[in-house]
Formats: structure tokens, C-alpha cells, sequence
């Protein structure tokens, strides 16, 4: 028969209450969490070392009249980028006195595992923002050009010596909709692969700040829409094609990113890399109990949470900046 106490459920010694955390956090990251939209769209990794060297391989393969029995051959001329992670931590400290006899500060305490997995998850979604908004500074490993920009290199090798954009420095809001079918088509045209010709893109996701999710996301739900200065409305072409992503880290409230998923899946083209390092499990999830200096200083015991990562800008080629207004 169960306890009629709630007080006789609280953990009566330091080393059980670490125990419980210890047990909630690692069924936190058994358990299938939903992915974030950085998750999504990019590319997420397991390094096994600090310091990890990731090749580039070319996207796509052309056939030619063959001249010779033989065929002809094009060296995969491949190249590569180093990744280095960063430590970054994050804690919590309770009063053992609390925790034994007060069962909301236990409660309380039993909760962190899930907010250290949340914040992890949202940790990778503030550093990735962070890397498309400066997107138009950090190179790309694919060419060496900035991630963002109007003269990307059609192939690294400069054969041929073509160009193409994933870029647009002109403002334009993303809910007209004469401007979004110009981008649109802009993507469609523009992005090539190594042979200089067009790589097929066309995107079906677009990334925007909270200013701009709401009346995007209700504009492409309609079925009938008013196009530039016409008095008319008109059928929405549309509507249903997007998934419109809300992305709250965004600090830029106007600016948003086309997207082409299909391309990135069927190319193998992820616009950023998170590349998550996981040292010996001591290393990750630290803690000090009655036993630790800490404890007798203060009457407290305290968890530390440790995550390594690096992030990455990629391949710009299903990705494209629109300056917003």
C-alpha cells in the first residue's frame, strides 16, 4: 500500500535526490523529442573528437557523348572544413533541507532535466540565427564566398567560370505577393550546380521572425488574395505550398529565408551543420552532493549541466536571403 504522506516521498539524502535527477534526465534523452526547426533544415551530427575535419564532395554528375571506348573521368576534386566545439554549460542549486521536507521545492528541483534539454534544443536554434544573420560576413567551405551573396561560384574549381545568387540585398516584403513570386522564381532560376547549369531548386519552407509569422502565415492560408495595386482579388497560387516556420531567434524582424527542403534531401546540400560532441557521461552531467566542499559551505548540493557543439554555415544552394521592408 502506497505512502498517504506526500512528505515520506521526498528524497531523505543528497545522493537520492541526484540519483532521481540523474534518472529523469537520461530518460529526458531516451525519450523521441520533437525536432526544432534548426533540426529541421540542417544538417546534426555526432562528433567523436573535439576537432573534426568534414569533406565536401561535389552535388551533381553530368553525362557526355562518349568520344573514346574508354569514357572520360572527372576528378572528385574534394574539399573539406574544420570543426572545433565550444563547452558551454548551465546549472542549478537547491538547499538539501528543501528538498527532503518541502515538496514544491522538490518538485521544482525534479523538473530541471527537462529545461536542460529544452534549453539545449534552443541553444542550437539561438546559434544558428545567429550564423544566417550573419550570413552575408561568414564564408561558405562550398566556394569560400560569403554565405549569402550574388556571385556564389558555380564550381569551386572556376570550371566553369559561372556565377549564381542566393541573395537578395533589395528590400522586399515577404507578404506581397507579387514580391514573393518574384523570389521565388528568382530561386527557381538561379542556384546551378558544378556544370553551370540549374540545380532545380524550388523552394517550399520560409523562415521568418515573429513579426512577420502571423500575417505571412495568414496571407498564404487564403484562398482568394489581392496582387499588387489590382482592385480584384484573385485565386492565392500559394496556398498550401509553404510551410511558414516562425523563428523566434531571428533578432532582425523583417528579413526571411527561402527554402528548399526537397532539394536539400534529395542533393544532400544542408544549409548549416550542428555538430554535438559527447565526452565521457561525467563530463556532461556534473554534480555535488553532501560530500563536496560546496555542500559544506553552504548546506546546498548543486547539478551542472555541460554541452559541447560547433556550428557551420554549408552549402548556400537551397537557402536564399530576401533583405526584408
Amino acid at each position: 500500500m502506497g505512502s498517504l504522506y506526500t512528505n515520506e516521498l521526498l528524497p531523505t539524502t543528497s545522493e537520492q535526490a541526484i540519483r532521481i535527477f540523474d534518472e529523469r534526465y537520461l530518460a529526458g534523452i531516451s525519450s523521441v523529442q520533437p525536432p526544432t526547426w534548426a533540426e529541421q533544415l540542417g544538417d546534426s551530427v555526432a562528433m567523436g573528437a573535439p576537432r573534426i575535419t568534414f569533406p565536401i564532395g561535389m552535388l551533381s554528375t553530368k553525362y557526355i557523348e562518349t568520344r573514346e571506348v574508354s569514357g572520360r573521368f572527372r576528378t572528385m576534386q574534394e574539399e573539406s572544413f574544420d570543426l572545433k566545439v565550444v563547452e558551454y554549460d548551465a546549472g542549478y542549486e537547491a538547499k538539501l533541507m528543501d528538498l527532503t521536507t518541502n515538496t514544491y521545492a522538490y518538485r521544482k528541483w525534479t523538473e530541471v532535466p527537462g529545461r536542460f534539454l529544452t534549453a539545449e534544443k534552443r541553444h542550437v536554434n539561438r546559434a544558428i540565427a545567429t550564423l544566417l544573420e550573419t550570413g552575408t560576413v561568414e564564408t561558405s567551405p562550398w566556394d569560400n564566398v560569403a554565405f549569402f551573396s550574388a556571385s556564389h561560384k558555380a564550381n569551386p574549381t572556376g570550371d566553369p567560370a559561372t556565377t549564381w545568387s542566393n541573395y537578395q540585398a533589395t528590400p522586399a516584403d515577404c507578404t506581397d505577393m507579387a514580391k514573393l513570386l518574384q523570389e521565388v522564381t528568382a530561386m527557381q532560376g538561379q542556384v546551378l550546380d558544378e556544370n553551370g547549369e540549374k540545380l532545380g531548386a524550388d523552394p517550399d519552407t520560409i523562415l521568418v521572425s515573429t513579426a512577420k509569422y502571423e500575417p505571412l502565415r495568414v496571407l498564404l492560408a487564403q484562398a482568394m488574395i489581392l496582387v499588387g495595386a489590382s482592385t480584384a482579388p484573385i485565386s492565392n497560387p500559394y496556398m498550401s505550398k509553404f510551410n511558414v516556420i516562425h523563428v523566434p531567434e531571428l533578432t532582425d524582424v523583417n528579413d526571411w529565408y527561402l527554402v528548399d527542403s526537397k532539394l536539400m534531401a534529395a542533393q544532400g546540400v544542408p544549409p548549416w551543420l550542428a555538430a554535438k560532441y559527447q565526452p565521457a557521461s561525467d563530463l556532461g552531467l556534473r554534480s555535488f552532493d553532501e560530500s563536496s566542499d560546496f555542500f559544506k559551505d553552504s548546506g546546498k548540493i548543486k547539478v551542472s549541466s555541460h554541452i559541447w557543439y560547433g556550428f557551420r554555415l554549408i552549402f548556400p544552394h537551397a537557402i536564399r536571403l530576401v533583405r526584408g521592408a
